[in-house]
């Protein structure tokens, strides 16, 4: 089985946490909480667009940082565009954070940008600057890191899968071209798979920490499926048909497209315009096959995540935004 990384993970951003204006720390008394009234928010270079923080308890000091301050500045929460592109907010009361991604927009253009789900997310397939933003809301990161966690081309030496040429910004417009989001192409093999395999290289060394998360994420949506999703976007500008499953349980699977590869059923097909489509599946439809993931418990080595494409060499699989969320 070849080993394939298909991205790079953007470096996180460190943050320094500012005195109050009086130049002493903050003393809160009792537990403090923070929480923004927007995750996401997209403003135009020169305008301004207000972030509001709720805080516990009332009175406590807040700061305000920019990640990148020649994209955008902030005061009291008031977010000025500078130029365009991104920037993260950072609001911070006593030991305690929250964050929001700004996109900054040229005068005239679209500021509209999706938003992250979830009170708690599990990413596969996920941009960096995004990741960062998500703080508390980050469940265990199961994205490639080409240390211990892996994503694999199937077939042994045949390789089935080519690395893309990503074009275009990625789901939540972050960042664009190589690098951005997950790009395949099929060769010439007649059929393409890859695995997101939680396990070490060649089988080696395995991780009981990935297999740990794997089985409390597991446990966990089975425990209370209704309040559990997967989320997944996907763009092309051909007509072929991609086919999916996680937990390594077949009974997951579902198409994206319109016919039916694999053995799978056809969940939904999509605008094949280069543009962005995502599908929120809730787990609940999934419970019966949870119930014997959880049962059989076999985590290691167990590919969280499969993609299956028509084998028909040239066929595009672009995705981004792959997780698993709590509502």
């Amino acid at each position: 089985m070849k080993k394939l990384l298909v991205f790079a993970l953007a470096g996180l951003a460190l943050f320094a946490c500012k005195k109050s204006d009086s130049g002493k720390d903050p003393q809160p008394t009792g537990d403090v909480t923070i929480a923004l009234d927007k995750d996401r928010a997209s403003v135009k270079v020169g305008e301004t667009v207000t972030i509001t923080a709720t805080v516990t308890p009332a009175g406590t000091a807040v700061t305000w940082v920019s990640s990148n301050t020649a994209i955008a500045t902030v005061a009291n929460g008031v977010v000025t565009g500078v130029a365009e592109g991104n920037a993260i907010i950072t609001a911070t009361a006593g030991d305690k954070s929250a964050r929001c991604i700004v996109n900054v927009t040229k005068d005239g253009a679209s500021g509209d940008v999706p938003v992250m789900k979830g009170s708690k997310v599990w990413p596969i397939i996920l941009d960096g600057t995004t990741a960062d933003a998500l703080g508390n809301k980050m469940g265990f990161d199961f994205r490639p890191d080409d240390i211990n966690k892996f994503f694999y081309i199937w077939d042994g030496d045949q390789q089935t899968y080519a690395a893309g040429s990503a074009s275009g910004k990625n789901f939540y417009q972050t960042a664009s071209g190589d690098g951005a989001f997950t790009s395949l192409v099929v060769t010439d093999k007649g059929w393409a798979g890859g695995g997101y395999c939680m396990t070490s290289k060649n089988g080696e060394n395995p991780n009981p920490e990935l297999f740990a998360a794997m089985k409390d994420l597991a446990e966990a949506i089975l425990a209370n499926p209704n309040d559990y999703y997967f989320h997944i976007a996907i763009k092309a500008t051909d007509n072929y048909s991609h086919c999916f499953y996680f937990f390594g349980n077949e009974g997951t699977k579902f198409v994206l497209g319109s016919n039916a590869v694999y053995s799978g059923p056809i969940l939904s097909d999509f605008t094949r315009d280069g543009s962005w489509a995502e599908f929120d599946l809730p787990m609940s439809n999934y419970a019966a096959a949870m119930e014997q993931v959880v049962t059989d418990a076999k985590y290691d080595g167990m590919n969280l995540f499969v993609v299956l494409s028509e084998g028909v060499q040239g066929a595009q699989l672009n995705l981004d935004a792959v997780y698993f969320y709590k509502k």
